[in-house]
């Protein structure tokens, strides 16, 4: 593993299409420690490592450079799509596609432990967002 994790850092943040601005006010430090980072000259810590998690980028590739090799089980996708849809309708919810795409995607995440939805927590997920 040759490339550092500022390099990865600044491959994931453009891979997702995040600017350094935005990468910014998601993690709340200025442009020239995203810059540091960015450069490898200094390493974030576990608060700015929580952040962009949490918007998306791939924190396991950035840190250690393997992206996790997960295979998708297509019926429980397809079963969580199905429920996601009826869910949201039923709670009259209007939400952005991105937003619906990162419930679809926890309640994945949540659903594959178990190998089904947990139709309360896909309810509650939904009320959260709506």
């Amino acid at each position: 593993m040759t490339e550092s994790i500022g390099a990865r850092l600044l491959s994931e943040r453009e891979r997702i299409g995040l600017t350094q601005s935005r990468v910014c006010e998601i993690t709340g430090v200025s442009r020239k420690t995203q810059f540091t980072y960015e450069t490898g000259a200094r390493l974030p810590d576990a608060s700015y490592l929580a952040a962009i998690d949490a918007a998306g980028l791939d924190l396991l590739y950035i840190v250690t450079g393997r992206r996790m090799n997960g295979s998708i089980n297509d019926a429980l996708l397809q079963d969580v799509l199905r429920r996601v849809d009826d869910a949201v309708a039923e709670a009259n919810s209007k939400m952005t596609v991105e937003i619906k795409a990162r419930l679809i995607s926890l309640v994945y995440l949540t659903a594959s432990e178990s190998g089904r939805v947990d139709q309360e927590v896909l309810n509650k997920a939904v009320q959260l967002v709506s």
